[in-house]
């Protein structure tokens, strides 16, 4: 009885640890993305930034996996993450189905899914570390633009606002997602450097000591998650 007990508070103990590091790591990811995506938006040409926090978003998603063995683990922080890119709407002033403020959760979202998708099919194949981790970001980044589109094409086309709001609003539509010829020619221009940069985010993350931090003493995750959200907020209200 003793042991049956123990082990049933070990395993409460690790479910619990689980989910505060799927919310220290999902809201690192949000206060990453407005903090240095605002700040690189300032300083680099419009098409640079979105490459850079691949980069950053594919070295998060590797560390969660190296922390937790879980290869569900990037897809459970993107789905912290993306929904607070929605917060871009209070910022900007734009309904929440605007493509501006969709996209970049659609984008979040891709990502987690891609490298969930590969990390099942590499994790536990016996190579090299860094090897590993560079095939499942590169992988990964190679399918995130499949699923973005499929996002846009799908859920996107079907809740973003009517054409005449998005011009009087003078928003960004993709107009890309309209004809084959536009999905090819995105998918072409976004899978070479996409999987690039995202195998650059994996090796990172596979030779670094990302293993290590952050702890697993709840009230540590709950005061980084706390810290991670007033960044977010902070940034994205001021940058």
């Amino acid at each position: 009885m003793d042991s049956a007990g123990g082990n049933q508070k070990n395993l409460k103990s690790f479910s619990l640890n689980i989910l505060l590091l799927v919310l220290w790591f999902g809201t690192l990811w949000g206060a990453v993305e407005a903090l240095i995506g605002g700040l690189l938006h300032y300083f680099l040409p419009p098409t640079v930034p979105g490459k850079i926090m691949i980069v950053i978003a594919t070295g998060l998603m590797a560390w969660s996996l190296r922390k937790t063995g879980k290869v569900w683990m990037p897809l459970a922080i993107s789905l912290v993450a993306a929904p607070l890119k929605l917060f871009s709407g209070v910022v900007f002033s734009l309904p929440l189905n605007a493509p501006a403020i969709l996209n970049p959760v659609f984008g979040i979202l891709s990502q987690g899914l891609g490298f969930t998708i590969v990390a099942l099919a590499i994790y536990r194949v016996s190579m090299p570390k860094p090897t590993k981790y560079l095939a499942i970001g590169a992988g990964a980044g190679a399918i995130y633009s499949f699923v973005f589109i499929g996002l846009v094409v799908g859920p996107g086309m079907a809740l973003y606002l009517p054409m005449e709001a998005i011009k009087e609003l003078g928003t960004k539509f993709p107009g890309w997602a309209r004809s084959v010829s536009g999905l090819i020619g995105f998918a072409r221009s976004s899978l070479p450097y996409s999987a690039i940069v995202a195998g650059l985010g994996g090796l990172l993350a596979g030779v670094l000591p990302f293993n290590v931090y952050p702890g697993l003493k709840p009230k540590l995750l709950l005061s980084g998650t706390a810290l991670w959200v007033t960044i977010f907020f902070v940034s994205s209200l001021t940058i």
